[in-house]
């Protein structure tokens, strides 16, 4: 095996796994408990700065009037961040 098929097949391996975690596994966890799993983040700073994080809500409308659930975090896509250095590039 040369080193270019063993390039290509361990990149491939990567993405699978990337994509098995972060779209198949992903966890989506509220502030406290992405605190909990996520150690470097506090409540506190998630209220301040989550909005630089990827995170999602629903969002609906009835008879009432507009309506959301709180934030959700993704933990698998979070920690990649942290792992690949990606999390140090974080802006408003």
């Amino acid at each position: 095996m040369d080193k270019l098929l063993r390039a290509e097949i361990i990149a491939t391996v990567q993405r699978a796994t990337m994509e098995a975690n972060e779209v198949y596994n992903e966890r989506h966890l509220k502030d406290s408990e992405l605190c909990q799993y996520v150690s470097i983040f506090t409540k506190r700073w998630l209220k301040n700065n989550g909005h630089m994080l990827p995170r999602t809500r629903a969002e609906w409308k009835d008879e009432k009037g507009d309506h959301h659930t709180g934030w959700l975090y993704p933990l698998h896509k979070i920690q990649r961040m942290i792992s690949t250095g990606e999390i140090k590039n974080l802006t408003t």
